[in-house]
């Protein structure tokens, strides 16, 4: 009777044990049915990453962004024709004014001086509000020694060029030369510096504020 008892208690044991296996096993396949059927999330990482912009301008930035946006910062190289300078918002006017501009540029520059006052004051009867004839005619009359008239131009063409720092610092470059002609060292210096600060590439300015400089420090003997 005992050995009944005992053999029955042990095979009852064995049955609870192999229902709480299967119990077990139906779980994790349950489980895993579940964690199949549910859509997947990015892990919280790569969802925190990709709202992160990326370093540096991408290339649809730079195409939204204006482009005279992009050359706020620094001088602007702009030695081409005054001509280019004309588009479809130019009024005629202007456009006249600029391409008569241009002519007077190139007798300067094959020092055609005379000349080229005669034109740029015609130009200036056209478009008074022209900054480059302007700073054409102080050339002129710079290279003909009229640096007070010279400076009088330059005035009027700083006034009209306040925010294209290419421009200014060749009117601050110009101011010096001719306070440099006139005597005034201290003041030509003072112009130079300040072409520089526009522009550090301005080479008419760092030849002259050396130049003033050295005459500063070791002023010629009379």
């Amino acid at each position: 009777m005992g050995m009944r008892r005992e053999r029955f208690s042990g095979a009852l044991g064995a049955k609870l044990f192999r229902c709480r296996i299967l119990r077990i096993l139906i779980l994790f396949v349950v489980l895993a049915m579940v964690q199949a059927c549910a859509p997947t999330r990015p892990s919280p990482s790569s969802e925190f990453r990709t709202r992160i912009p990326p370093r540096g301008v991408s290339s649809e930035a730079k195409a939204q962004k204006p482009e005279g946006e992009l050359k706020t910062r620094g001088p602007i190289p702009d030695e081409g024709s005054l001509v280019a300078k004309i588009d479809s918002r130019t009024s005629p006017q202007r456009a006249v004014s600029l391409r008569l501009t241009e002519e007077g540029k190139r007798l300067i520059k094959s020092g055609q001086y005379a000349k080229a006052m005669v034109q740029l004051e015609k130009t200036l009867a056209i478009d008074s509000s022209n900054p480059y004839v302007h700073y054409y005619l102080a050339k002129a009359h710079y290279h003909v020694t009229h640096y007070r008239e010279s400076l009088d131009f330059l005035d009027v063409a700083e006034s009209h060029l306040t925010d294209q720092r290419y421009w200014l610092a060749k009117v601050q470059s110009l101011k010096g030369e001719n306070f440099h002609a006139l005597g005034f060292l201290n003041r030509a210096n003072s112009s130079y510096a300040k072409a520089l600060r526009l522009n550090p590439k301005n080479r008419e300015a760092s030849e002259g504020l050396a130049r003033t400089q050295r005459e500063i420090r070791f002023p010629p003997r009379r």
